[in-house]
């Protein structure tokens, strides 16, 4: 009765999302309902606790908010001022092909961004470029939530390879090289699914050569960055190596044509794409200049009726005022929004309208990812997540293996974060590495890797996908070419891992 309890909020979600085809505000506000119900009723969180666990889920919530809002208010700016119809005019020429164009774009240049910003830069930023070049909403958003979603492990500046670090005892070289080695599995099964999101099977077939090449780049730079211990560029690098890769490889098919004559509108090439060129160059300046000047979210222990102490947090939300991508997002939108004035395309008006239209869309996904990062720190905090990952433990045993990157994708399901599930499970797979006598070191690498590729179809995730492509209310779509795909590469990862830990 216990772990269908702690299991029923995601049954919940699932259900709405999936069977009753409800939208994601409505799914989450369901399942927040019923997780908040098990943990005071149940669990007995108790007034106070409650209150704590809500204030955390706010304060989580507040991290996500204000980035999807910057970076809606900066596809909104672009659109305004045209970059975008430059942007997509320019790309047609360069690729004509549009199949390589779709991989470029969604697996590669995703992950690129991936490596350098991160917390769902890639999907707001690449989804309106794909819809632009006239590939369906649906489509764009779900080749690029599970295209970029190899890379999410290796990116953020080695965020996720850190939080492992927090939590275990292994050397951090060692996870990091089997990351590697599963990464280069998800590396492949994501750009396949690319493929099939793209046209179904007969792409597959056609994808197959595109695929395996760009992965033999990608993942030797990926093998030799983590031999180096080069973990905060690791993702950087490598997606740069598959941008190199792509261009030759359209280079080398095109032939030895026709000099190519870039589009230019009321703005050049370079002016359109200088949003983007600012949140790439400000990204590693902050990096590289680390500044300290930060506001966190401290939030005091308590004990729930059961006595489980839920332990008092310190910085439990930390903003880096200079290095959160809302901050720089906004600050590439206003050094660009004074070139588009200087060059007479932004006007007072067309400001009203990116502010309406930011607000408009931005709304209804506020309001779906406070419930769902609510019912994200309700489970945490009352052992719900624990519960659930102790089950699988119990019933595989000896597969447990096989179980492991589940548990990684169960965790960055739930909290929509590769860095939180690493943090929430890590310890545990750990401790169940070493009761069965097997490599700590591969168990949280396939830990990591599995929550990186989980995020793919996180609740939270796919919400900003949806919102990015303009298609709130019709999640479920996305998760019919998501949800098996995700599956099938986890389970990938799975028997990967089970041959290196019984070789």
């Amino acid at each position: 009765m216990s772990i269908f309890l702690s299991i029923l909020p995601i049954l919940c979600l699932l259900c709405g999302l999936l069977i009753f085809k409800l939208s994601a505000m409505k799914a989450s506000a369901i399942s927040f309902l019923v997780a908040t119900l098990i943990f005071y009723i149940k669990y007995q969180s108790g007034t106070v606790g409650l209150a704590i666990s809500m204030a955390k889920g706010f304060s989580l919530a507040l991290f996500v908010i204000l980035i999807i809002w910057g970076a809606m208010f900066l596809y909104n700016l672009v659109y305004q001022v045209q970059a975008l119809e430059v942007i997509n005019k320019n790309l047609e020429r360069v690729f004509t092909n549009r199949f390589l164009q779709f991989i470029l774009l969604s697996w590669i240049f995703s992950a690129f961004l991936q490596g350098i910003a991160g917390f769902g830069v890639p999907v707001i930023v690449v989804t309106p470029i794909l819809i632009a070049l006239g590939f369906d909403p649906v489509v764009s958003v779900a080749a690029v939530l599970v295209g970029h979603s190899w890379s999410i492990s290796f990116g953020s500046m080695g965020s996720s390879i850190y939080a492992i670090n927090m939590v275990t005892h292994a050397p951090l070289d060692q996870i990091v090289i089997f990351m590697a080695v599963f990464g280069c599995c998800g590396m492949f099964c994501t750009g396949m699914t690319v493929c099939w999101i793209y046209g179904g099977g007969k792409q597959l077939v056609r994808g197959l050569p595109y695929i395996v090449l760009l992965t033999l780049f990608m993942g030797g730079m990926l093998y030799t960055l983590a031999s180096f211990s080069m973990f905060s560029v690791i993702g950087l690098l490598t997606g740069f190596t598959g941008l190199v890769a792509c261009f030759l490889i359209n280079k080398f098919k095109r032939g030895k044509s026709e000099t190519i004559k870039l589009y230019k509108g009321k703005l050049n090439l370079f002016q359109a794409v200088l949003p983007y060129l600012l949140i790439v160059v400000l990204s590693i300046l902050f990096y590289i200049l680390d500044p300290k000047i930060s506001l966190g979210f401290d939030f005091p222990q308590y004990q729930t009726g059961l006595g489980r102490i839920v332990a008092e947090e310190a910085d439990y939300v930390t903003f880096n005022l200079l290095k959160y991508p809302f901050s720089i997002i906004m600050m590439a939108s206003v050094i660009s929004m004074v070139l588009f004035h200087n060059k007479k395309v932004l006007d007072g008006k067309k400001v009203k309208i990116i502010l309406s239209q930011t607000v408009k869309k931005c709304v209804p996904t506020t309001v779906t990812i406070v419930f769902l990062l609510n019912m994200a720190v309700i489970m945490m905090d009352s052992g719900m997540i624990s519960e659930i990952a102790q089950f699988l433990v119990s019933v595989t045993k000896q597969l447990y293996p096989l179980a492991a990157p589940f548990i990684g994708l169960l965790g960055a399901f739930v909290t929509g974060s590769n860095t939180n599930s690493n943090i929430i499970f890590g310890s545990l797979q750990e401790t169940a590495a070493s009761s069965l006598g097997m490599s700590v070191a591969i168990m949280c690498a396939v830990q990591s890797i599995g929550a990186s590729v989980g995020c793919a179809i996180g609740p939270t995730t796919v919400s900003l996908g949806s919102t990015a492509a303009q298609i709130q209310g019709e999640e479920s779509r996305i998760y019919k070419k998501t949800l098996i795909p995700i599956i099938g590469t986890t389970m990938v990862l799975g028997i990967v891992n089970f041959i290196l830990l019984n070789h």
